[in-house]
């Protein structure tokens, strides 16, 4: 069987918005994966839980949000586990569930600096390629730094994905939805109208 390149795109998703989408779209087209896995977060283990909405909420989102796309899914992977999970832990469930296949872990520049410190860091690293968003210019000289020390200390696939900054964050979008202003444009519809049926960020 042909090996495939599975992309894994985690987060909280709260909402998930348009950059998120275009992040994975870039990721895909780039490096020709044959698919994106979305992958909400149960347990955002640096965040503060009470202001997270439910992990179903998150997961619905997800799954609207990306329904149009053939090449994109969304998994239930962690979200189903009552303990959490950590990515390793995560990247390790793939590696069993699609043996031979090959797993491209996206992330922002931010993160790929600070991955060293993560749960299980050696064996995340060696575990999958890395594909590392540049979102400025001012990213690729750091990005470059990191990418030959974690080359040198682990043997580490780090690929620079070119992703042009878009200005959008969850945190604005709960803010926004918060005090009554405009979200169009920031997220798919189908995910703005369900915020508002199930009330969500009030």
């Amino acid at each position: 069987m042909e090996c495939r390149k599975i992309g894994i795109l985690g987060g909280t998703f709260d909402p998930i918005h348009n950059a998120h989408l275009m992040l994975g779209e870039a990721a895909r087209e780039q490096f020709g994966l044959d698919r994106v896995i979305y992958i909400p977060n149960n347990l955002a283990h640096f965040k503060n839980r009470t202001e997270i909405s439910g992990c179903e909420e998150r997961y619905q989102m997800v799954k609207m949000a990306i329904s149009e796309n053939p090449f994109f899914t969304c998994s239930r992977l962690e979200i189903d586990k009552p303990q959490g999970s950590y990515t390793i832990d995560t990247i390790e469930d793939l590696k069993r569930m699609y043996p031979g296949d090959e797993l491209y872990l996206i992330l922002g520049a931010d993160s790929v600096i600070g991955i060293d410190t993560w749960y299980r860091a050696k064996d995340l690293i060696k575990s999958c390629v890395i594909l590392a968003a540049i979102r400025h210019e001012d990213d690729v000289a750091a990005l470059d730094k990191k990418r030959r020390e974690l080359k040198m200390m682990y043997d580490a696939d780090v690929r620079l994905l070119n992703f042009n900054r878009i200005d959008i964050s969850s945190t604005d979008i709960r803010q926004k939805i918060r005090i009554g202003r405009s979200v169009r444009y920031m997220l798919p519809d189908e995910c703005i109208e369900y915020i508002c049926i199930k009330g969500l960020y009030k």
